[in-house]
């Protein structure tokens, strides 16, 4: 896994505070899919990205923000993994 953040937080705001904006999602193939999002934070700055090539909901994670405004974009599998099979596994 690959994962590197940044982020500064707004001394006036909480940073509790999350409120989604929207939320789209799709499938791209059977065990693919995407998400973008968007939220309002607490913080000033985000720089947010995370790759894993197992477990999980492995996939690319991104997030960018700015002024308490984060957008999210994420490519991930659906299926799960077993650790003690050390493969995927899927639950229907």
């Amino acid at each position: 896994m690959i994962t590197l953040n940044f982020g500064i937080a707004m001394p006036w705001r909480s940073s509790k505070v999350c409120d989604i904006l929207w939320n789209k999602s799709g499938s791209i193939s059977e065990h693919k899919a995407w998400e973008f999002n968007g939220y309002r934070t607490g913080n000033l700055i985000t720089v947010d990205f995370h790759w894993r090539l197992q477990g999980d909901h492995a996939g690319v994670h991104v997030m960018l923000g700015v002024f308490g405004y984060e957008t999210e974009l994420h490519f991930y599998d659906t299926r799960h993994w077993n650790y003690d099979a050390n493969t995927w596994e899927c639950y229907k």
